[in-house]
């Protein structure tokens, strides 16, 4: 019997700001999700079929995280109703109606950041693309990016946001039951320290922010306003791209799986006490930190008709 094709419609919040229009359609995952802008809304047609529609929201989702890496934003998904289609070729001309409200943004602002819009999403398909496996095969990275994605979408000055981002950086650098608070601080700020973060200071802030986390888990009560919780969201986005980079290395994505976080933790320590491995991993590190930079502008700002403005679309 052969599979029906299904388009899965789904309503992203969040990607690009909602009064700015895409001016063309976007095709991603090799032609089988379409991103178009309607209204103030941008819709997501997922082209699936009977035997695998279990985790279409996964699929979608898969890109949204790595909207983090590169920008502000922590985009989620609305929808998930289902209309069946004769072809592939129907995909995208059978959208069902998602009425939300809308954003204000100065007319001026809305028409430079449409300049853009389309290269921001493309940019976001194109790391996936390339990095994406290096998600799969790790688990550790996995666990990391969904505890990263749920800290942004929940805001880090807020507990919830704050305890998922210091989870994330734990799945990363720690590997066992001990002295987690001075390994992942150790770790993270070598890291850190190799493209360009000041490391002594995220030693210091990644110690207190692990202190924090402790005392909110064990019902320590809420915790006084800091200023630097921000950091925190920095510090993590930063190492879940080094530890793309250094994954998506062929030697690296040979070690055993059930080694590899083991193996790579022991090269970090060992390129603390090595000159020439610290150099190599730096030039490596940096070199990789290519593909995460946006080339396009962050934020735009002018005169408008009602007066000057800013806004940080991505």
């Amino acid at each position: 019997m052969k599979n029906q094709l299904i388009q899965c419609n789904f309503v992203i919040k969040g990607l690009i700001p909602d009064q700015v229009k895409l001016k063309k359609k976007v095709w991603l995952k090799n032609g089988e999700l379409l991103l178009e802008k309607k209204s103030d809304e941008l819709h997501a047609y997922l082209l699936s079929d009977n035997a695998h529609t279990f985790n279409n929201e996964d699929q979608i989702a898969s890109y949204l995280k790595f909207t983090c890496l590169v920008s502000n934003n922590a985009p989620d998904l609305e929808g998930g109703s289902r209309i069946w289609l004769n072809s592939k070729d129907e995909l995208g001309k059978k959208p069902t109606i998602h009425i939300t409200g809308r954003s204000v943004l100065p007319e001026e602002a809305i028409a430079e950041i449409e300049k853009y819009a389309h290269k921001f999403i493309m940019l976001i398909g194109k790391l996936h693309d390339k990095y994406t496996n290096v998600v799969s095969e790790n688990d550790f990275i996995e666990i990391a990016m969904d505890y990263f994605y749920e800290a942004e979408k929940k805001f880090v000055y807020s507990n919830e946001g704050f305890i998922s981002a210091v989870i994330s950086m734990e799945a990363l650098f720690n590997e066992g039951p001990s002295d987690i608070k001075y390994k992942l601080s150790l770790r993270a700020a070598f890291l850190l320290g190799l493209c360009g973060i000041d490391p002594f200071e995220a030693f210091d802030k990644l110690k207190d922010f692990y202190n924090k986390r402790s005392k909110l888990v064990h019902g320590g009560g809420t915790l006084p306003h800091d200023p630097d919780r921000y950091l925190v969201s920095k510090y993590t986005r930063r190492s879940i791209i080094i530890f793309m980079i250094l994954l998506k290395d062929e030697k690296r994505r040979n070690i055993n799986k059930n080694k590899r976080k083991t193996e790579i933790l022991k090269e970090i320590d060992h390129a603390m006490l090595n000159n020439e491995m610290r150099n190599s991993l730096k030039k490596e590190i940096n070199n990789g930190l290519k593909d995460f930079k946006l080339t396009i502008p962050r934020t735009f700002e002018g005169e408008g008709e009602d007066g000057n403005y800013r806004v940080t679309a991505w």
